[in-house]
């Protein structure tokens, strides 16, 4: 039998095979929810002060009321924090660019992480910086004219991507080394400006995700507590109130059917993405292990590397959060037509 009242789940096999549907407290399943998803932000995300945030909450003695603190607002307060930092950052590397040589180092590499992500300016600020300096000391502030030796071969690859690569951030950084035109621009984009953009997509993608599952969490929150408390109503009152109770707790199970179908189908999105990254990292690899120009292939064979496998982990990911929604989807279904075969018992 299905238990009213709430999320229910299949048990041992032998429970299953003889048709019983054992229930599941749903604050229970809404604390394992909220904590699953303040764990995943703690490994996932970019920003330290998120991150550290995150862990903070998890390994709180107060443990879900400090989940549930950082989610309504710890969370936004760490990302608010992170953006000071970003913005300080930027600041600061704004003028170091200003005030160095052209044709340094430090003209080069701070022109180059401003059009970078966040996590580059901090680690620029916090190492880069000292790094081009003392690239400088060594070859006399002519740094540029080192990279300055490319081949047509590269230039090609370079329009290949800006072409076909899944991350608009890595066709527009192939794009703006094209527009330029000369050897330097595309020996940047190899040693500087790839790894930079595809860092922006893959950042881009996480907080993108992070943000559909926080709204489709909040929706479907929302409407569970509806028909819980439609279906206590219910159970606590008798005649045409009941009936109007049942009916309001009737039309929260239909609607979370029909929204966690759509997170489901969304997700799909989300994972069709991220494979189409991990297949694309897979090409740059087979590329890299047979180019024979000057740039640093062996670097790029690694960064494809890690790439494949990092999107590939988000796409299964992905995959695990369209079956949950899934199964969220077929629970609320089934609550609503328990609730359905109510409403005929009582007619």
């Amino acid at each position: 039998m299905v238990a009213a009242g709430g999320i229910v789940s299949v048990g041992s096999s032998a429970a299953a095979a003889e048709g019983i549907v054992a229930a599941v407290d749903p604050a229970e399943q809404q604390e394992q929810a909220e904590l699953a998803r303040v764990r995943r932000i703690a490994l996932r995300d970019y920003r330290p002060e998120v991150t550290a945030e995150a862990w903070h909450a998890i390994l709180s003695s107060r443990r879900a009321e400090a989940i549930r603190e950082f989610l309504d607002s710890g969370y936004q307060k760490a990302k608010n924090r992170a953006a000071d930092t970003v913005a300080r950052n930027t600041r600061y590397i704004e003028d170091v660019n200003r005030f160095s040589i052209s044709g340094s180092a430090v003209r080069a590499t701070s022109s180059r992480v401003l059009r970078g992500s966040d996590s580059e300016k901090g680690e620029y600020v916090q190492s880069g910086l000292t790094k081009a300096q003392e690239l400088d000391r060594i070859n006399d502030n002519r740094y540029e004219e080192k990279i300055a030796a490319q081949t047509r071969a590269d230039r090609d690859y370079v329009a290949e991507l800006a072409a076909h690569d899944p991350g608009p951030q890595v066709r527009a950084a192939a794009e703006r080394a094209l527009s330029v035109g000369d050897d330097v621009a595309i020996g940047l984009f190899f040693k500087y400006y790839w790894a930079s953009a595809a860092k922006l997509d893959d950042e881009a993608f996480r907080r993108d995700a992070a943000d559909l599952n926080a709204l489709w969490q909040s929706k479907i929150r929302m409407l569970t507590e509806a028909a819980l408390a439609a279906e206590k109503a219910e159970r606590e009152s008798s005649g045409e109130l009941a009936r109007k109770a049942r009916a309001d707790a009737i039309a929260a199970w239909r609607s979370i059917d029909d929204q966690a179908s759509q997170s489901s189908v969304d997700w799909a999105a989300e994972r069709d993405k991220a494979a189409t990254q991990a297949a694309a990292w897979a090409e740059v690899a087979a590329h890299a292990r047979t180019a024979t120009t000057e740039q640093d292939w062996a670097t790029v064979i690694a960064r494809a590397e890690q790439g494949n496998t990092s999107w590939a982990d988000e796409a299964e990911w992905a995959v695990q959060q369209a079956g949950a929604w899934q199964a969220i989807a077929e629970q609320a279904r089934a609550n609503a037509a328990a609730a359905t075969d109510r409403d005929r018992g009582d007619q």
